[in-house]
């Protein structure tokens, strides 16, 4: 019978490494819950890939965050698939970049909801394109509005397809928008544009507003319309701004937007769109711009 599980946790915290890596696999697996709750990251760091996968369970759960994180990329990835599934929701905010980097893709995509709710922003933006992409389509579907908010725009533009078109925009911050390729925007789906909020509208790039598609342009609701800024209609094709509903698009923008009107924008709408435009609007419309939806009315 091994004396390992009467040996006190202040005694077995005070090991040295060299020490605790001496104990043979059937000692380290015949640790109790509360001697491994007090190990610290170098006397885990100094076992061997062995003595870790002879860990139950309810060892590894009992190891602490301060330990978790100190844990090295070896010992993470000695680890099994079982070991790590059942990580705790405090260990797994725990991992630091690296760690989380040394989960293998199968380990990431068995994360629970539980446990991928648990990461962090700051864990979130940390993590490599690849390692985000190894992530399953529900786990980028569940991020919270606070994981969501912790994506650079490095990793939002390169996100896969799959990945991106499951991400709730409706999550991210106006400043995230802002740096979205036009190749991004252009990938996001009806839905995802749909969702956007007026503000994240208003910080799409002139080029993003212009690779929406006419049906995108279209479907706009009076709130998304009203966040457009001057620049973005100044610097919208004549194909985009022809395209606003003249029910939500045109009568939603603010007279802050029209000022960015042009003349050729007015002469390539219907009678109808013409007519769209409110009192309000009219008077911030510069001369050339009011002459030109005159002639179109008429």
């Amino acid at each position: 019978m091994s004396v390992i599980p009467f040996i006190s946790a202040v005694k077995i915290a005070g090991l040295s490494t060299t020490t605790f890596n001496s104990l043979q696999t059937t000692s380290i697996a015949a640790l109790a819950t509360t001697q491994m709750a007090v190990l610290t990251a170098a006397q885990v760091n100094a076992l061997t890939s062995t003595d870790l996968q002879y860990l139950v369970v309810t060892q590894v759960q009992a190891l602490s965050s301060t330990t978790m994180s100190g844990l090295i990329e070896a010992q993470i990835q000695a680890f099994t698939d079982t070991q790590i599934s059942e990580l705790t929701a405090t260990q797994v905010s725990a991992l630091n970049a690296t760690e989380i980097g040394a989960l293998s893709s199968a380990e990431l995509q068995n994360l629970s909801t539980t446990q991928a709710g648990a990461l962090t922003a700051t864990q979130i933006s940390t993590l490599s394109t690849t390692v985000l992409n190894n992530l399953t389509t529900t786990q980028v579907a569940a991020l919270t509005t606070t994981q969501a908010q912790g994506l650079y725009w490095s990793q939002l533009n390169n996100l896969s397809i799959a990945n991106l078109n499951v991400l709730d925009t409706a999550k991210l911050l106006p400043v995230q928008i802002v740096g979205l390729s036009t190749t991004t925007v252009t990938n996001l789906t009806s839905t995802q544009i749909g969702a956007l909020s007026p503000a994240e509208f208003g910080a799409l790039t002139v080029a993003g507003v212009n690779s929406l598609t006419t049906d995108e342009i279209a479907a706009l609701t009076t709130a998304q319309a009203g966040g457009l800024t001057s620049a973005q209609i100044g610097g919208m094709t004549t194909t985009n701004f022809s395209a606003l509903s003249s029910t939500s698009g045109i009568p939603g923008l603010s007279t802050d937007a029209i000022a960015g009107l042009t003349t050729e924008e007015i002469n390539n709408l219907t009678t109808t769109q013409g007519n769209a435009f409110l009192s309000s609007q009219i008077a911030v419309m510069s001369l050339d711009v009011a002459d030109a939806l005159a002639a179109l009315i008429a």
